[in-house]
C-alpha cells in the first residue's frame, strides 16, 4: 500500500486540532487532520449539555470566524442563545471548518513512530502517511482520571468514567451515585433526573460549589499574553503560578452555572458535601451499599466517576514505545514543551490538555484553541534547513533544552 506524505499532520480533529490546522493551512503549510471530527465532543458528552463559556471563546487564530462571527450569520444574538447548547458549538465547529475548507480524514491513527527526523502514522485500515512534522490533538479521551482511593474502595468494574456514560436512557427508574463536586457531576445529576432516574445521589470530599454567575472575563486577556510572551507562564514563580490556579479554580470550579442551580434542587437529588466513600458491598440483586464517611449508606444500581482527567502521554496507546515514549521528556505525565509547544523530539508538537503544566490551565479549555494556534502555525510554517533546529530561538545549544525546559523543575523529570 502506497504511504502519502504531508508536511505537516493533525492527528485530532477536536478544537485544538482543527484550529490549528485551520490556521497553518492558511499561512501555506500542505496540512493533512486525521481523527473523527469533534468525536469525543459527539459520542462523550450527553445530548442536552450545554457549554459553560460563551461565543467570545472561539477557533479562529485570525479572529475573522468566530463563534461572533456565526452567531451574526446565523442572525442571533448571545443573549438569545445562554447557554449555549453543545449542538450549537459542533455546529460552528463544522461552520469554522468550511470557512477553511478542512475536511479531517475520519480514521484512527493506530501507530505513529519516528525515524530519521520524520514520522510515519498508520491508520485504522492499514494505510500509512509520512509527516514532516506531527501536532498531537490528544484532547481527554487518553487522559480520565480514576483517583487511586476510589479505584482501591470500589468493586472493579463497578464504576464508569462520566465521559463513558452519556445515554442516561438506561437509567430511568434507577438510583445512581455520582462520585464529584465540580460542573459535570452536577450536569450529569441534572440530565439523568430529567431522564427520570429513580434517585440520585451525589458525594464530594469538600463543599458543594456556589451556583451563581461566574465571572470569566479575566481568562481572555490573560489567554492572549501568551501571545506576547510564550513563556510567561513557565518563567512565572509558584506564588504567581498558584495565584492565578486559585482564580482560575475559584471561577471554573468552586462555582458552577447559575441555570444549572434549579435543575439540580429536585426532590431526587441528594447532596452529600464534605464526605468520602468509606465502604462498598454488591449486594446479591447486583447492586451496590455503598458507606459514606459522614454515616449516610446508600443503594444503587449504577457509580459515575465525574473526577475529570490528567495528561500522562504513556496512556497514549499509538505512540511509538521505542522511537516515541522513550525518549519524550515528561514531567508529572505531561510532555515537557518549548514556548511553541514543541517537545524534545524536533517536529513533535503537543497541544491542549496535554500542555498545561508549560502553558497554565487556561489551555485545557477552548478558550485557549486560538493561541496555540497561531503559536504552532507560525512554528511549523517557518521553512528551515535540516538540522537548523539545534536552537531555541537561536539562543540555547540543544544539548541544554532540557535544562532551559526545567527551570528549576526536578531533576527526576524523564
Amino acid at each position: 500500500m502506497e504511504t502519502k506524505r504531508t508536511a505537516l499532520l493533525v492527528i485530532g480533529a477536536g478544537p485544538y486540532g482543527i484550529a490549528t490546522a485551520a490556521y497553518a493551512k492558511y499561512l501555506g503549510v500542505p496540512v493533512t487532520v486525521v481523527g473523527k471530527t469533534l468525536d469525543f465532543w459527539k459520542t462523550n458528552m450527553p445530548r442536552g449539555m450545554f457549554l459553560r463559556s460563551g461565543p467570545d471563546w472561539h477557533l479562529d487564530a485570525r479572529d475573522v470566524a468566530t463563534f461572533q462571527a456565526y452567531f451574526k450569520m446565523r442572525g442571533l444574538t448571545p443573549t438569545q442563545v445562554k447557554p449555549v447548547p453543545l449542538d450549537m458549538f459542533l455546529d460552528y465547529a463544522s461552520w469554522f471548518m468550511g470557512q477553511y475548507d478542512l475536511t479531517p480524514r475520519p480514521a484512527l491513527i493506530t501507530h505513529l513512530a519516528r525515524s530519521n527526523g520524520t514520522y510515519t502514522a498508520t491508520h485504522d485500515d492499514g494505510s500509512q502517511i509520512r509527516a514532516d512534522k506531527v501536532v498531537l490533538s490528544l484532547g481527554f479521551a487518553w487522559f480520565k482520571h480514576y483517583p487511586s482511593e476510589l479505584e482501591n474502595t470500589l468493586p472493579v468494574g463497578s464504576y464508569m468514567h462520566t465521559c463513558d456514560m452519556v445515554d442516561f436512557e438506561f437509567l430511568r427508574g434507577k438510583r445512581v451515585l455520582i462520585v464529584g463536586g465540580r460542573q459535570s457531576a452536577f450536569e450529569w445529576a441534572a440530565l439523568i433526573q430529567e431522564k427520570g432516574a429513580d434517585e440520585i445521589h451525589v458525594t464530594h470530599r469538600h463543599p458543594t460549589p456556589r451556583f451563581t454567575e461566574p465571572d470569566w472575563s479575566w481568562v481572555q486577556p490573560m489567554v492572549r499574553r501568551t501571545l506576547e510572551d510564550h513563556g510567561w507562564w513557565r518563567r512565572s514563580t509558584s506564588e504567581e503560578k498558584e495565584k492565578i490556579r486559585s482564580d482560575f479554580w475559584a471561577v471554573g470550579r468552586l462555582t458552577l452555572e447559575a441555570w444549572l442551580g434549579p435543575r439540580v434542587h429536585q426532590p431526587h437529588i441528594h447532596i452529600h458535601e464534605n464526605t468520602t466513600i468509606a465502604a462498598t458491598r454488591t449486594l446479591a440483586d447486583g447492586t451496590y451499599e455503598i458507606s459514606l464517611e459522614d454515616n449516610t449508606t446508600v443503594q444503587v444500581h449504577h457509580i459515575i466517576l465525574a473526577t475529570g482527567y490528567a495528561p500522562n502521554m504513556h496512556n497514549v496507546a499509538f505512540l511509538d514505545r521505542t522511537t516515541i515514549l522513550q525518549e519524550l521528556q515528561t514531567l508529572n505525565g505531561s510532555p515537557m514543551l518549548d514556548t511553541e509547544f514543541q517537545t524534545n523530539l524536533s517536529n513533535l508538537y503537543v497541544t491542549g490538555l496535554a500542555a498545561v503544566q508549560d502553558f497554565g490551565p487556561f489551555f485545557g479549555f477552548t478558550v485557549g484553541c486560538p493561541v496555540a494556534a497561531r503559536i504552532i502555525g507560525e512554528a511549523v510554517s517557518q521553512c528551515k534547513l535540516p538540522g537548523q533546529r539545534d536552537t531555541i530561538k537561536g539562543e540555547l545549544p540543544r544539548s541544554s533544552w532540557a535544562r532551559y525546559m526545567a527551570g528549576g523543575r526536578p531533576a527526576s523529570a524523564s
